[in-house]
Parts: structure tokens; C-alpha cells; sequence
């Protein structure tokens, strides 16, 4: 499929929210953090996902993970 559309493009959209609803899974596998939420920042140009998150000390940080698809070569 020839991307013609990258702010945002269609992949980055829909990888930003299949990582977003996949929220239970991350949480089984991270046993030692609490996800408390995770904004979807999807429309923007690089999406961007940034989980708020508990430690075991009941430290809140924040993760940023951001979607960036390389024009078609």
C-alpha cells in the first residue's frame, strides 16, 4: 500500500491504539508497576501514547512511546 498521508498516517493510528488496547496484557507482564492510565495522542502528527505509571514504591512516572512511519522508499 503506497502511503500518501503521514501526518498522522493510517499505520501509526492504528498502531497507537492496538499498543493502547493491549493495556491488560502490558499490565500481566509488568507485575511490579500499575498502569494507571494511558493517553492516546493519536491525531497528532507522530502519535504518541504516554502511560502514567505506579512502582512498587508508589512513585508515579510517565512513558512516552511514540509512532513514526519512514516514508515509503
Amino acid at each position: 500500500m503506497k502511503t500518501t498521508n503521514y501526518n498522522p498516517s493510517t499505520i501509526e493510528v492504528e498502531f497507537a491504539k492496538i499498543i493502547s488496547d493491549l493495556k491488560d496484557t502490558i499490565q500481566e507482564k509488568a507485575p511490579h508497576y500499575q498502569i494507571t492510565e494511558i493517553k492516546n495522542n493519536s491525531r497528532l502528527d507522530n502519535p504518541h501514547l504516554v502511560f502514567t505509571i505506579v512502582d512498587k514504591d508508589g512513585d508515579r512516572h510517565e512513558l512516552l512511546m511514540q509512532f513514526i512511519q519512514r516514508a515509503d522508499a
